[in-house]
């Protein structure tokens, strides 16, 4: 996506909806957590590498 482009709140949760669909279908719903985070990713408030780097270092952390 482009980063000039802005989305409407009714697109950021159609996108947010399709990718629990899709983990859905895999027997994997999103939490709302999870839901959280993709929000925040696509307004901009963080980034997906930011949120990457969360999750390995709590499982860095976990098993070494």
């Amino acid at each position: 996506m482009n980063k000039n482009q802005k989305l409407t709140e009714e697109e950021i949760q159609e996108k947010i909806r399709q990718v629990n669909g899709a983990m859905s279908q895999e027997g994997m719903p999103l939490t709302d957590e999870i839901k959280k985070t993709l929000y925040d990713c696509i307004t901009g408030k963080t980034t997906y590498e930011k949120e990457r780097e969360k999750i390995l270092e709590k499982y860095r952390k976990i098993y070494g």
